[in-house]
């Protein structure tokens, strides 16, 4: 009986001290060939589950259509487009930052930090 629940525990563990990121992001992408963009990801987390949107701005959004978080990595994804975004991004120091891909192809980084509630 004490392995099962050990094993219960541990099966649960990773989305018991994973950070919350609910809220608003802002700051930038740096894409390949070096433009600049805005970034605006508003989050809703639910245990591992991430909602919400993101775009280049707070008035311009596309829907999450699949986010995660697993420890400090955030994986989201959105389609804004015939192409699926995906920022892979890590928490640290309150920041996100990690890379943007376009179908699986790097196209840039990002770096977004919690906007003032």
């Amino acid at each position: 009986m004490r392995k099962m629940l050990a094993v219960g525990f541990l099966a649960l563990a990773p989305a018991v001290w994973a950070a919350d990121v609910t809220g608003k992001w802002v700051g930038d992408m740096a894409l390949n060939g070096g433009a600049a963009m805005s970034a605006c990801v508003h989050l809703k987390q639910d245990g591992a589950t991430l909602a919400g949107t993101e775009g280049p701005s707070e008035e311009n959004q596309f829907p999450i259509t699949r986010g995660r978080i697993e420890g400090e990595v955030v994986t989201i994804e959105a389609q804004p487009g015939p192409a699926v975004l995906r920022m892979t991004m890590k928490l640290a120091d309150g920041k996100l930052t990690g890379e943007v891909f376009e179908d699986d192809r790097k196209i840039g980084t990002v770096s977004l930090r919690r906007a003032n509630p």
